[in-house]
Order: C-alpha cells, then structure tokens, then sequence
C-alpha cells in the first residue's frame, strides 16, 4: 500500500473532497484524521469511512483561527508522534457572478482573504511537526480560475492565482526542510455537489441566472473542456493519493493540472 502507517490529516474533512481523500488514503494503510469546524458534519465524514472497513480519527478546529490551529495541530502530533501528509481542502463561500460596479470590497476580499488565511494558518501549524528524516507533504486543492481570463470573477480569481503562488512560494521555503507542496488544481467536480459540496451554493445563482438546474450548469462546464467531461471525486482523491506517496518524491512547487483541459499549464 502507498501510505502504509502514514499519518494524515485533512484539514476540510467533513466536506466532500476531504471525505474522497480520507477514504482513498485510508484504503492505502494511512492513518486518517479529520478536521474541520463542525462536531456533527465531521461525525457524518468519519462514519463513511469506518463503513467502508477503515479506521478515523477527528479533532475540531478552525483553520481561520491562527491560534486553535497551532494548539489543535501540536496536539495531534504529540499523539501521533508526527505528520506525514497534509491536506488542505477547506473551502468558503465567496462571489461568483458581480462585475466590479456591483461588487462590494468585502464580498471581493471573501474570493481570497479566507483561503489564503487558511492556507498560511495550516501551513505555519503542520510544519514544525514535519520534515527532516520524516518526509512531509502539503497538498492543497485549487479551483481552475487563477490561470483563466472571465468576466465578473475578480475575488475568485485573484484567490486562485493567490494559492497557486503560495505554493511555489511555500515549497521553495520548505523544501531544505524535506517537506513538498503540491497544489491540485480541479475544475468543478461532477459528483461533488450530489456529494453535499458548498459549491452547489456557489453553482446556484450561475445557474438561475441562465434559466437552468445545477445538474444542466454543469453539463456546460463539462462541454467547455477539451475532455467534455469533468474531473470526479474519486479522480481528485486517487491524484492527491498519489501525490502523498513516495512514487511522487521529486514533486514539489508545481500545480498539477486535473481540469480535462479547461486549462493548460501556467
């Protein structure tokens, strides 16, 4: 197995991709915790996976909150003795769909302030507990707008391109340190809002606004890439699986592209 007695933690585990990526390492001998902001939805997540035959843990935490996520995280580690993996796959509500003119400051600050919080506040928590003759890895997924050119999308963008930035950036700092970072970059997810995903709030006012379901929206975000078709779950949990393992060592700095070609590297 891939990630056998490996220690994982997925930061974002109550939601849809955190869930995908839990189970899918979990298959692969790691030891799984979940964390996120909400006792109930976290329970829900690990359910699934002990139903499927594998073991999880849980632990609340909020990662916009600098401090409970550095106390939350040394706490795990003293228990653990360590952290292999790291997943960010947080997600927050933001605008999609004003232009400028009706975009406020705050709803366009809500397209990145949150994610890149998160990420920096994950980030400085998992590192001292990391690295050295102990390899880590810090896996962060990313939505496909950071390299796209569109209307009406100016927080979300800047977000994206944010995060993909901070990855190079935070590899180059971190690589001495034997720990990678890898960004995931993902178009929306066919199955993710059937799967309970934030994203189908997001999705909605696109959708209303040209007369169709969520489920006919993204037929359409399907038709617009090269594939005709959109990434799944299991498509961006195997990936991240994958990019945790050792068969992915040399990896570091980069932003692996899983958007069936809506976009092209850069």
């Amino acid at each position: 197995m891939m990630l056998q007695g490996k220690v994982a933690v997925i930061f974002g585990g109550s939601g849809a991709i955190g869930r995908s990526v839990a189970l899918a390492m979990a298959r692969e001998g790691a030891r799984v915790w979940l964390l996120a902001r909400e006792q109930a939805r976290l329970d829900n997540a690990v359910a699934e996976v002990r139903a499927a035959g594998f073991n999880a843990n849980t632990l609340i935490v909020d990662a916009l909150d600098e401090q409970s996520t550095l106390d939350q995280a040394a706490k795990l580690a003293q228990q653990t003795g360590g952290i292999d993996i790291v997943v960010n796959a947080t997600g927050f509500m933001h605008d999609q769909g004003k232009g400028i003119l009706a975009l406020s400051l705050s709803e366009f600050r809500q397209g990145f302030d949150p994610f890149l919080s998160a990420m920096f506040n994950i980030s400085k928590a998992v590192t001292p507990h990391m690295g050295g003759e102990r390899a880590g890895v810090i896996l962060t997924v990313v939505a496909p707008a950071g390299a796209m050119v569109m209307p009406n999308h100016l927080g979300h963008i800047v977000g994206c391109a944010g995060t993909e930035a901070f990855v190079k950036s935070l590899a180059s700092e971190l690589g001495p340190k034997n720990i990678r970072v890898v960004g995931v970059r993902s178009h929306a997810i066919v199955d993710a809002v059937a799967a309970g995903s934030y994203t189908a709030e997001i999705f909605a006012p696109k959708a209303q606004a040209m007369g169709i379901t969520v489920e006919q929206w993204l037929g359409g975000a399907a038709q617009s890439t090269m594939l005709k078709r959109l990434p799944t779950l299991a498509e961006v949990a195997g990936l991240m699986t994958f990019l945790a393992s050792e068969r992915a060592n040399s990896m570091t700095a980069t932003v692996v592209n899983l958007t069936a070609g809506a976009t092209t590297s850069g």
